[in-house]
């Protein structure tokens, strides 16, 4: 009974192995086990089956999920409108006036009233046609253009947190109060981005629209915002410093022109710059958080080229300090536009214009070329006029002396 239990027991393992998914391969000459009974034999199994290490069956995984799950290009056609020729291209040679050259940043924010329709207005009567404006999500749901997350810098009141306010007690701050050239922008209050899209595209001026925040609402409101106005697919881009919510953006809508923005340690501080690095901390009290944003930071300059292309983005906007020649012809060569900001000083806008030969973002439109051969003619033609009038009224009088 006992020699019963172990053949079956041995029949039983010997099924198991040849229900195996493993490949196995018996071998001619198999030895016999001298602790098995006579008629039970044992084949030793040689396996066959190519494993591949972890790291790379990982690696190979993540690049399916990669193709899989990235997002289509819209359509170039709306790329093109809204950006212009590229330089360089038989269109660019041909009309070189349609190369697109300076982005008003925050509607020219150095100028006037930043993300205000005074401010667009002041773009629009210099013949600037495109301009980028910041948006944020109030408490009751409403877009409205801000950049900061409070109102401290703006107006000088103490409100932290705009997400925490309802467009109504948001409307009646006066957010010209604090700006250099308030003599000029008296009584200046915020706007929705609805009212700045209505009053932009009546002028045929091209935006794009920055996203502030990381919250549902802004998602379906930007989705919402493009679905009910459609011409806008042809004069917005969207961008975002956080690739997740632009992929859900364009994930909800392929169609809209999306762009990542970019600079260095991003999650950490609130400034940069070549020459300083990364200043004034946002979290320098609590080491630990910061340590954590530090690597965050980290990964981020790791990843950031890849996130842009699993977005499938049409540009990039990059901070003007980390942008060299290289840089935009990487970027040129995979068809994905490339801006820098904040480009505000005449020699740097003539190198971005001359060398780099790529467009940019500025907070004033002091020293750009189209503006100060616009005023040249305004010049002229005021001039023309004021003479004009001198010689009808000196015809005036030898006419009435005769």
């Amino acid at each position: 009974m006992a020699t019963y239990a172990m053949r079956m027991g041995w029949r039983a393992s010997g099924e198991m192995l040849k229900s195996s998914s493993i490949y196995r391969k018996t071998l001619q000459n198999v030895p016999v086990y001298l602790s098995v009974p006579s008629s039970t034999i044992i084949h030793t199994q040689r396996r066959s089956l190519f494993v591949l290490p972890l790291g790379i069956d990982v690696g190979l995984f993540g690049v399916a999920a990669y193709f899989t799950t990235k997002l289509k290009r819209p359509d170039p056609e709306n790329v093109s409108h809204i950006f212009g020729p590229e330089h360089g291209s038989k269109e660019g040679d041909s009309h070189p006036e349609r190369i697109l050259k300076c982005i008003a940043h925050r509607g020219a924010g150095l100028d006037a009233p930043e993300n205000t329709l005074e401010a667009f207005k002041y773009c629009v009567e210099r013949d600037c046609n495109f301009v980028e404006l910041d948006v944020r999500t109030s408490k009751d749901g409403q877009l409205v253009l801000l950049h900061d997350r409070g109102l401290e810098r703006l107006t000088g009141a103490n409100i932290s947190n705009v997400q925490a306010m309802d467009w109504e007690s948001l409307k009646s701050f006066d957010v010209g109060a604090k700006h250099p050239n308030r003599e000029h922008f008296r009584d200046v209050r915020l706007c929705l981005l609805e009212e700045a899209i209505d009053y932009l595209l009546a002028n045929k001026v091209k935006m794009i629209i920055d996203i502030k925040g990381e919250d549902k609402q802004m998602v379906n409101g930007i989705v919402q915002t493009f679905a009910s106005n459609p011409v806008l697919y042809k004069y917005a881009v969207v961008t975002s410093f956080n690739p997740f919510m632009l992929y859900q953006i364009r994930k909800r809508d392929p169609e809209i022109v999306g762009a990542l923005s970019y600079r260095p340690y991003c999650f950490s501080a609130a400034d940069y710059d070549a020459e300083n690095g990364p200043t004034n901390p946002r979290f320098g009290d609590k080491l630990p958080i910061h340590v954590a944003v530090r690597v965050a930071d980290f990964i981020h300059s790791l990843l950031w080229r890849w996130t842009a292309r699993w977005c499938s983005v049409s540009a990039v906007l990059l901070h003007k300090d980390i942008v060299s020649p290289s840089e935009v012809y990487y970027w040129r060569s995979l068809g994905i536009r490339c801006a820098g900001w904040c480009v505000n000083r005449p020699v740097e806008k003539l190198y971005w214009r001359s060398v780099l030969k790529s467009p940019y973002l500025a907070n004033t439109l002091v020293g750009e070329p189209e503006v100060e051969h616009k005023r040249e003619r305004d010049k002229k033609s005021v001039e023309r006029a004021a003479k004009t009038d001198t010689i009808l009224e000196e015809k005036k009088l030898s006419s009435g002396q005769k």
